[in-house]
């Protein structure tokens, strides 16, 4: 059966940590392909800085051009409301039965499930893929295992003519089972794995500031930054130093309406 990895996030901007991940990943796992799926609406965030969807679809497609095994996705920008996990996941599923999706996300936001949409059957609709964040280790993994789901069983670390073949597993790599879910049993595997730490606040700052982010990014990421500069400062500004009760500057409109103080369920992993 193909395997496709979904990584989701606001990506605002996408930078080389998204991307070292997504490769990482792809040679670990060797999937058919790795999925970027920018948020349209993210949960999380309240979205007054958040750059225009298609520009910062734009910057992914840029981004991805030189690796083969990555592609962009931009089912979230024809949906209307929030970018819950639990209906992209469920896109994937209806749009191509045949493969088994799986999803990346960092260990903090592994152990944040409970918060997300509906975020303890995620699991068991799609097989998940954590990786190292933030100091989550392996550890943190199997806490979140026993006291979230603890029916999955661990498998050993070799793949062996299995339903959810692993190649390439690295030292330290965990697998586990988990039965029952609607679309048959799932799988989760915590895979270590090594992490730049570069955030998308950091490089909004740095920009905004007009220092030198290549490295941080792609270049064609960086050209296009600049050949919006105009759109880019109008979005990124409002977060920098007006406060969020002010009315969005024109062209940086917010993807999220603003709402009661309780914060929505945490959604999209990947800054």
């Amino acid at each position: 059966m193909r395997r496709i990895g979904i990584l989701g996030g606001s990506f605002n901007p996408v930078h080389s940590g998204h991307l070292r991940l997504a490769i990482e990943v792809a040679e670990a796992l060797r999937p058919e392909r790795i999925d970027l799926v920018p948020c349209a609406v993210p949960p999380h965030k309240e979205g007054h800085d958040l750059l225009p969807f298609g520009l910062r679809l734009s910057l992914l497609r840029a981004a991805v051009r030189p690796f083969a095994a990555l592609a962009v996705n931009a089912l979230e920008g024809g949906r209307s409301g929030p970018s819950y996990t639990w209906d992209t996941l469920h896109a994937y599923r209806a749009a191509e039965p045949e493969a088994a999706p799986f999803f990346i996300l960092g260990g903090e936001d592994f152990e944040m499930l409970p918060h997300w949409h509906r975020g303890l059957e995620l699991p068991r609709i799609a097989d998940f893929v954590v990786v190292p964040r933030a100091g989550s280790g392996p550890e943190a993994f199997r806490a979140a295992l026993s006291a979230r789901w603890p029916d999955a069983v661990p498998l050993p670390p070799e793949p062996g003519g299995m339903a959810h073949p692993a190649p390439r597993l690295s030292q330290g790599t965990e697998r586990h089972l988990l039965p029952g879910g609607p679309y048959g049993d799932t799988m989760l595997t915590f895979l270590p794995l090594p992490r730049l730490d570069i955030s998308a606040s950091l490089l909004r700052g740095k920009w905004l500031r007009g220092a030198d982010i290549r490295l941080l990014v792609p270049d064609d990421v960086d050209s296009l930054l600049r050949a919006h500069a105009d759109e880019v400062r109008r979005c990124w500004m409002s977060a920098a130093g007006t406060p969020q009760a002010t009315a969005p500057r024109p062209g940086c409109r917010p993807p999220c309406p603003s709402g009661p103080s309780k914060a929505p369920p945490k959604d999209a992993p990947c800054e």
